[in-house]
């Protein structure tokens, strides 16, 4: 198993590494810049050159790419330039970052509390009214933009019903938990939809597959009851392919946050990532750009590992 997860990490390196790259060429080959947003339209050019050079934005890309991995290696991702501006880069994602934790942990509970039961059941009752109602939801949740189910939810319990947790904002749970979860319900259920969908289906289809098995008709014909059939050997068997699907999912909630978060004003890592593209804050965006490629990539590796626990033959097959 050592061998398994250093094998992975080492694999990780190179995908980071991509990603800073193309990151770090595309944000500064974007048109505006920094200067502009911190001196207006009006400044003089020879005002934003002397700005430039003082940033050390002036050297070749290579030079300032090299720079910031240097000092990325080190955990120093600079100061903001625009948004904060001298604040350090780290303590701004910091600050936002038990918001965007806590709205994907939650978003992921409540699919998966929603999701496993469904395809169960939906498995189950193939082709009947609960199958069909499923599977109608399950398309739904999928097809359905979050950002457009957020702005339909606020106008319901927000404009509609005038519910004052429905306007935005975020208190942390430390603080006071039941405004807490009260100003998260609406997120978690706009963030938690698609993935809930998503999964339902893979459960079903899993079920689907492991009910047709030769030990479970054999379990059947030898008085073992359908409860006990489903619940203790089908379903168990039928979840390893869907933990694939839900640590993968623990990163498309994380991005799926940005607009969420932006939606209902909630200060948290994707609304950050918002104001700095619209800043030119570059050391920002990277930072937040590469922490979230982190997140998938270690998302991966945990569910590799859960994978390769779960089914040995994978762990061999990774030597």
């Amino acid at each position: 198993m050592f061998r398994f997860v250093l094998k992975r990490l080492l694999l990780s390196v190179p995908v980071l590494l991509g990603v800073s790259v193309v990151v770090f060429a595309l944000v500064h080959l974007a048109p505006g810049g920094p200067v502009r947003v911190m001196l207006g339209p009006l400044s003089s050019e020879e005002l934003v050159r002397q700005i430039r050079l003082e940033m050390g934005l002036n050297r070749p890309l290579y030079v300032q790419y090299g720079m910031w991995v240097f000092d990325a290696i080190q955990g120093d991702f600079g100061v903001s330039w625009t948004v904060k501006q001298g604040t350090p880069v780290t303590d701004i994602i910091v600050e936002r970052i038990p918001l965007t934790v806590e709205l994907s942990i939650l978003s992921m509970i409540t699919a998966v509390l929603i999701a496993i039961p469904a395809g169960i059941i939906s498995a189950v009752r193939k082709d009947k009214p609960a199958d069909h109602a499923a599977r109608i939801a399950a398309l739904s949740g999928i097809s359905i933009p979050d950002f457009w189910l957020g702005i339909i939810l606020i106008m319901i319990f927000a404009v509609q019903f005038s519910f004052p947790w429905a306007t935005g904002g975020w208190t942390p749970p430390w603080v006071d938990p039941v405004a807490n979860l009260q100003q998260l319900f609406l997120p978690v259920i706009t963030l938690g939809t698609a993935y809930s969908a998503l999964i339902a289906r893979m459960m079903r289809s899993e079920m689907l597959d492991t009910l047709s098995q030769d030990y479970v008709k054999t379990a059947r014909a030898m008085g073992i009851g359908a409860r006990e059939t489903v619940l203790k050997d089908a379903s168990k068997n039928a979840l390893i392919p869907v933990v694939t699907v839900i640590g993968v999912g623990l990163g498309q909630l994380m991005n799926g946050a940005i607009l969420t978060e932006t939606v209902f004003n909630l200060p948290g890592i994707g609304k950050l990532l918002i104001l700095a593209i619209d800043r030119r804050d570059y050391r920002i965006i990277q930072a937040l750009i590469l922490f979230i490629a982190s997140v998938f990539v270690f998302a991966n590796l945990a569910v590799d590992v859960l994978y390769a626990y779960l089914d040995p033959r994978i762990r061999h097959d990774g030597n």
